[in-house]
């Protein structure tokens, strides 16, 4: 049996309080309202607009598991040092399937990428005596409320968070443990750091909108219709549309269906719309006669979509190539630079993940009678794989432009002085990082004034952004092991 309980033992981790929690009628709440409409437009663009859903889904992707080929998701690493480490990996590998949080982690990083925010009641129950975190309930972003005054500083750290659930007079306290909160960002609320937020939102809207106007101009003014002078000779005019009436309903085709419940074939008649063909009656002496109208010949003209589709996927910073909208995108080539600028993405919102998740495993240990601050851990997610073949470009590119800036040979310009001279790496961080230093050095001044194209610039910054990150990686990793 289970029974969800308020632990005790968490109160080691317990926050120091100031002031009270805030009336549901307080500006804070007033203040939260346009954060509310901002999380109702994102999932407007999310059920209604496929390249949302994409961009939404392959963020989700590559945060959880990295590019294909790599990790499926994130681990734990421990100080290799630490005596207790067999114990403390059976009993966080067995906290974590009893959670589910490889398999709910997916969730947690799509509405995180989606809203800016991702609210998780974290669910503590006791099973055979022993505390477990078992549930993560997801909360509804906009009905949660930071207990934080004009400023964005937490009121009471001990009551965080409240929720407002329609139709409840009061607010519902949440404890400083049982709110998970994903954001990225410094301030209260993420939602400014949402994919959608800004102008996204706008172009994502509009598209949806033209989206709606293409289909109902294709259903309303794309047909080719025909035009059917008919002679009513001298009727009156009463009379004649009668005429031209009977004729049209002559013209009904036959469908041929069959009855499902007798399986016979049935003749219907199929009347022809009064959008597809008109009857004109004409007077004594005119020729009956038949015309073709066609129909609205700029119909297939949709560059307003692609206009609108470009101006949204730049602002999601998403690459084409990975929603194969462009041809011969998945090439190698085109995916190495562009994974570049990606990648910086994916390792942002992977940093806000972490912040959520080691609150989450603080606990962990803490319910498995583990400090969690008398030993060195760290929570890693999966590297995109790609990063090392991006590096190779850039520093090839680098060496290019140089060269091409001083009018050397590139041969001249090996590795170590582009890591050493241009990247500003020492010789710790070049061997960290797998390289080896060069023993020569080739006699050239590079000064700063030097390197002023645009596009070096961009592709030192981008080279040092690959560095700096996996050597971080690396020190974080360095003397411990892989555990769960």
């Amino acid at each position: 049996p289970s029974t969800e309980i308020e632990p005790h033992s968490l109160s080691v981790l317990m926050p120091t309080t100031t002031k009270q929690l805030p009336s549901p009628g307080s500006v804070i709440l007033q203040q939260d309202q346009s954060r509310q409409a901002y999380y109702i437009q994102f999932d407007y663009l999310d059920n209604n607009l496929a390249e949302a859903k994409a961009a939404l889904d392959i963020y989700a992707d590559n945060i959880v598991a990295g590019t294909v080929g790599g990790e499926e998701t994130f681990y734990l690493m421990i100080d290799e040092d630490f005596p207790k480490l067999d114990e403390v990996n059976e009993k966080i590998s067995m906290a974590e399937k009893k959670l589910g949080i490889k398999i709910s982690i997916w969730d947690i990083a799509r509405d995180m990428v989606k809203y800016g925010d991702a609210f998780r009641e974290v669910v503590i129950e006791e099973i055979d005596g022993e505390l477990w975190v078992t549930k993560l309930k997801p909360l509804e972003p906009g009905q949660i409320y930071a207990n934080v005054d004009s400023r964005g500083v937490f009121l009471d750290k001990k009551l965080p968070y409240f929720q407002l659930v329609p139709g409840a007079k009061e607010p519902i306290k949440f404890d400083w443990w049982r709110i998970m909160h994903c954001k990225y960002g410094t301030a209260p609320y993420g939602y400014k750091y949402s994919l959608f937020y800004g102008a996204p939102l706008r172009a994502g809207r509009h598209l949806v909108w033209v989206d709606e106007a293409l289909v109902l101009a294709r259903l309303s003014r794309a047909w080719q219709r025909n035009a059917y002078l008919i002679d009513t000779g001298r009727l009156s005019p009463d009379e004649a549309i009668s005429f031209v009436e009977k004729f049209m309903e002559k013209l009904k085709t036959k469908q041929v269906i069959s009855n499902t419940t007798t399986g016979q074939t049935v003749l219907l008649d199929a009347p022809l719309l009064p959008d597809e063909d008109i009857g004109i009656p004409v007077g004594e002496g005119a020729k009956a006669d038949i015309k073709q109208l066609t129909g609205d010949s700029n119909v297939t003209n949709i560059r307003d979509v692609e206009y609108l589709r470009e101006k949204f996927i730049t602002g999601i910073s998403l690459p084409k190539a990975y929603l194969s909208l462009e041809a011969d995108t998945r090439a190698k080539a085109t995916l190495d630079r562009i994974d570049a600028q990606f990648a910086r993405q994916i390792r942002r919102r992977q940093q806000a993940l972490i912040e959520g998740l080691t609150k989450l495993y603080k606990i962990m240990f803490t319910l498995a009678g583990f400090d969690a601050e008398s030993f060195e851990w760290s929570i890693e997610f999966p590297e995109l794989v790609a990063e090392d073949e991006t590096a190779k470009w850039e520093l090839m590119q680098i060496k290019a432009n140089v060269a091409k800036t001083l009018a050397v040979d590139v041969g001249l310009l090996n590795d170590y002085y582009i890591y050493k001279e241009i990247l500003g790496l020492d010789d710790t961080d070049i061997r960290e990082y797998g390289l080896q230093p060069s023993e020569t050095v080739p006699q050239i001044n590079i000064t700063k004034e030097m390197l002023t194209d645009p596009e070096l610039l961009v592709l030192i910054d981008d080279l040092k952004d690959i560095f700096n990150f996996r050597l971080e990686a690396k020190k974080r990793k360095k003397g411990k092991v892989k555990i769960c």
